[in-house]
């Protein structure tokens, strides 16, 4: 069973050294995500929902879990995971449907801490 908590701490762990050393292109990136993610037309939290249908859709765990913790977060129900991750799959086929997995169990585990 995967500690979604404990990978999490990892992931930023690691892109706080990797931004460290990326000097401005760290920055920008960080910039990018702080803009795009920031509510406008659409509410933050629909974003981060788009963001884990991408992320199950490209097959990335670590941004699975970062993305799953902010929708979270944000008020995102269980409800609207598993519509954000069906959309995901329709997009990914087969493949996203072990991310889609990976999506889910994490927000289980985010939902009972």
């Amino acid at each position: 069973m995967t500690d979604y908590q404990e990978q999490l701490t990892e992931i930023k762990a690691n892109n706080q050294k990797l931004f460290a050393s990326a000097g401005a292109a760290g920055n920008g990136f960080r910039q990018l995500h702080r803009e795009a993610i920031q509510a406008g037309a659409l509410d933050s939290k629909t974003k981060e929902l788009q963001a884990i249908a991408i992320s199950v859709a490209m097959r990335c765990e670590g941004c699975i879990v970062q993305h799953v913790k902010s929708a979270l977060k944000l008020g995102a129900s269980r409800d609207e995971l598993v519509e954000t991750i069906n959309v995901a799959i329709m997009m990914g086929g087969g493949p996203a449907t072990v991310y889609g997995g990976k999506a889910l169990a994490c927000a289980d585990e985010f939902f009972q801490k």
